[in-house]
């Protein structure tokens, strides 16, 4: 049987890839395993994200005032985590379908999930930080929408390059990943003190 988890190697060669795109390269396309297989061993990027996903959990739990239950936190999180990383992939491949280029939508979600790891390297150390309240204020405020700002743009010259659509299809998908996030949050903030 043919493991989904991908190896060392074609980790290490989709993380370069995302490298060189953050820096312009449409030539980082070419690191990525664009298979089926590699869509599928694509979401391994979910389970290297994790760990500091769970830190980011554990500060936010520890921080709160909230009395509850530490179990109920993490479950509840982990389905909206899991929500997370399927949702998109759903959605864009009806959208991708409709711009009548679908043959791309899983070499554009395997360059996407990757990308992700980079994204959040980046970005979920800074929401500790702010969980932690060790970055609040003003600063927290401008260094949010710099990292915010930085990970659009990356997203969207990832969308463009890899879907071969304009600016504007690019960024709209984008903000639609943003909204659909918003939505997940919401909803799992909703839950978590409801239930």
């Amino acid at each position: 049987m043919v493991s989904i988890r991908a190896p060392i190697g074609e980790i290490a060669s989709a993380l370069y890839g995302s490298l060189r795109l953050a820096f312009g390269d449409k030539n980082g396309t070419s690191y990525f395993n664009s298979s089926h297989l590699g869509f599928w061993r694509s979401f391994t990027a979910a389970i290297i994200v994790a760990p500091i996903f769970i830190l980011l959990l554990s500060v936010r739990y520890i921080v709160s005032d909230s009395d509850i239950n530490f179990f109920r936190f993490v479950s509840i999180y982990a389905t909206s985590y899991v929500i997370g990383w399927t949702v998109f992939p759903i959605v864009i491949s009806y959208i991708t379908g409709m711009l009548g280029n679908g043959e791309k939508f899983v070499g554009y979600i395997v360059i996407y999930n990757w990308a992700s790891v980079l994204q959040n390297l980046i970005y979920l150390p800074f929401a500790i930080l702010v969980e932690a309240h060790l970055i609040y204020g003003t600063a927290a405020t401008i260094i949010g929408i710099f990292l915010l700002g930085l990970v659009f743009l990356y997203t969207s010259f990832i969308t463009k390059t890899t879907l071969e659509v304009s600016n504007g299809i690019a960024a709209a998908i984008v903000i639609l990943d943003l909204i659909l996030s918003i939505i997940i949050s919401a909803v799992t903030q909703r839950i978590l003190h409801v239930i």
